[in-house]
């Protein structure tokens, strides 16, 4: 029963479709069993018919009127059966795909509103098995089984009733195995939802192999591992296998003794009618109608073991569906929020600190607990705000914080003057523009990527848009310029194109803050430089924060933030930092004695990137991200 309480919700949704339903199903039950009745009572008085000397009946009928009349009834009662039975087939089986749309955009919407932390949790793989196979198995639960459920409820109550008028005392006797082969049932039942959770689990493991494969399989390719990722793949598959084996073993066992069932009441029945047929205390045709009610009664019970196994899948599957639904939103408020209408861009950091879940720090394999501690800066709107340090430093764990994607504390970040738990978390987000290191693009037409975050945005914004991310030279190298569909994730395009359009997609928003975590990282020094000129140029006001490794793009920022190991290790503005000789100066040194290969000849003298941050802005890039958070 718990997994009908758990779906009410929808079920009183529904509610009209699932009593419609269900008076059609009480209607082609009674319609149903009625007919034996109709058949007992016509082969009665067909008996007394025949045995008379005038061939008539008890009602004075003759024979031929007697059969010709129970036929047109039992066809007419059999006609107003199938229809019912119809009738409730439709509603309640449209109404419970009804239930599974609504469950499945419930489980889109509160993926969207949980935090990243539990994405680290569970993978992609196991989210879409619950969003997909998991929510067909809850399709079986709130149409089919419930169907069977109530019908084979019906067909014993109603079917009882009968037997009773009949014959007590023989309906008690007939009627004794089937409480033990439900018991039985039970017991097996519950070894099949067992199996059919870690069934599902596997599968879900099976499916984020395929996918990690299949978005890796040029680095499969270049590394010759073929063989190792089809052995890796094929472990998954025959664990899946093996679990599938096992319910389908419960399952085989199940199904046969349900059956077995009916053989086994019928053989009872026959055994005991026989003196009472003999003695006189039974009719030949009621027994007739005996014997059919059993079969009735006996068929749905076969069927049964089909219900039980797929009512403790459906329970299985809504187990796993309510972890996500039941799961509580990542961002915590004290109360209302207030709605963000617009925003000035100032940026208040109180010492702020953020500790790694234990989520993060297993799977990024993350040593420090503490990413940031005892952080506080000030950024006046308008001004840009350089972010500097060495991998694992907490840059990328900042810049979350401040786009408003990770949790933090009451009070440690204020947005206006206002602490930004005060403030509705979708406005906010909507003010701020934010790209992370690790570009995102859908499979779609590059234009539809651009103006994804401002579907209304006028072409020449757009356009604007993709010179400032200079782009506009890429065009010519697209099959279908603008219209060229990037792949998944961007597959079609280069790494520094990817980027690139992230950016132009920031742009065409308009935000108020904007946020570049290492964005300019896969582009050369003279790019970087043309881009960030373009974005003083269209931008304006707007707070910029850059998180960078290649230190001369924060050559003009207002204000550079250096960070070592989750701390503010400087502050100050370039020229301030280098002639410092902090840790800011090291790597500004590092630089200018490494050089940058893709720099020009006056970028190099200016040590462009090299040394320790530009091992990070090749190599270390996405292992800082998942350190960082």
């Amino acid at each position: 029963m718990r997994p009908l309480i758990e779906l009410l919700p929808y079920f009183r949704r529904y509610r009209l479709w699932y009593v419609f339903g269900a008076i059609a199903l009480i209607a082609a039950v009674v319609l149903r069993l009625w007919i034996p009745t109709l058949l007992g009572g016509a082969i009665d008085d067909l008996r007394v018919a025949l045995a008379s000397p005038d061939g008539n009946g008890p009602d004075g009928r003759g024979a031929g009127q007697l059969a010709s009349a129970a036929a047109i009834a039992i066809v007419i009662t059999a006609v107003l059966g199938a229809l019912t039975r119809t009738a409730s087939r439709l509603t309640i089986l449209s109404a419970c795909r009804w239930v599974t749309h609504d469950m499945r955009q419930g489980i889109y919407r509160r993926l969207t509103e949980l935090p990243p932390s539990y994405f680290l949790r569970f993978s992609s793989g196991q989210l879409l098995s619950r969003a997909l196979n998991d929510v067909q198995n809850v399709q079986g639960l709130t149409g089919p089984v419930l169907m069977y459920i109530a019908e084979t409820a019906l067909l014993f109550a109603v079917g009882a009733f009968f037997m009773i008028r009949i014959d007590p005392l023989m309906t008690l006797i007939v009627l004794l195995p089937f409480p033990v082969f439900v018991w039985r049932s039970r017991q097996l039942a519950r070894v099949i939802q067992e199996g059919s959770r870690e069934a599902s689990d596997s599968l879900g493991k099976m499916s984020e192999k395929l996918g990690e494969s299949l978005s890796g399989i040029q680095v499969i390719k270049t590394l010759g591992l073929e063989d190792f990722e089809a052995q890796r793949f094929t472990d998954r598959v025959e664990a899946y296998r093996g679990l599938q084996l096992d319910v389908a073993r419960a399952r085989s066992t199940l199904m046969p003794m349900m059956g077995a069932l009916g053989g086994v009441t019928l053989a009872l029945a026959l055994l005991l009618s026989i003196p009472r047929v003999a003695a006189g205390t039974i009719a030949v045709g009621d027994l007739a109608a005996f014997f059919i009610y059993l079969q009735l009664l006996a068929a749905p019970t076969g069927a049964l073991g089909f219900v039980i196994s797929s009512l403790q899948r459906g329970a299985a599957a809504l187990d796993r569906i309510a972890e996500v639904l039941e799961e509580p939103p990542g961002f915590r408020t004290p109360g209302p929020t207030a709605p963000v209408a617009s925003l000035e861009g100032r940026i208040e950091v109180d010492h702020l600190t953020v500790s790694a879940s234990p989520a993060v720090a297993r799977v990024a394999g993350a040593v420090r607990r503490t990413l940031l501690d005892d952080v506080t800066f000030e950024v006046r709107p308008g001004q840009t705000l350089g972010i500097v340090g060495r991998t694992g430093a907490g840059k990328t764990t900042l810049a979350r914080v401040l786009a408003r994607l990770e949790e933090i504390d009451p009070g440690r970040y204020r947005l206006d003057g206002t602490p930004v738990e005060q403030l509705d978390l979708e406005d906010t987000r909507s003010h701020i523009g934010y790209v992370p290191q690790d570009a995102f693009l859908f499979s779609d037409s590059l234009w539809n990527n651009l103006i994804y975050a401002a579907p209304d945005a006028p072409r020449e914004r757009v356009l604007e848009a993709i010179e400032i991310a200079q782009l506009s030279k890429d065009l010519d190298q697209l099959p279908e310029g603008l219209e060229t569909v990037v792949g998944e994730r961007g597959v079609n395009l280069s790494g520094g194109q990817r980027q690139r359009v992230a950016l132009a997609r920031a742009i065409v928003k308009r935000p108020q803050i904007l946020i570049l975590d290492d964005t300019l990282s896969a582009v050369d020094t003279d790019t970087a430089a043309a881009i960030l000129s373009g974005l003083e140029r269209v931008l304006g006001t707007c707070t910029t924060i850059i998180v960078a490794h290649r230190l001369s793009t924060l050559r003009r920022a207002d204000r550079i933030l250096v960070l070592e190991e989750g701390r503010v290790a400087e502050t100050g503005t370039h020229t301030q930092l280098v002639a410092g000789g902090g840790l800011y100066a090291t790597l500004w040194q590092a630089q200018e004695q490494e050089g940058n290969p893709f720099a020009d000849g006056e970028d190099r003298s200016r040590g462009a990137v090299g040394g320790t941050a530009g091992a990070e802005a090749s190599a270390g890039t996405r292992s800082e991200s998942e350190a960082d958070g």
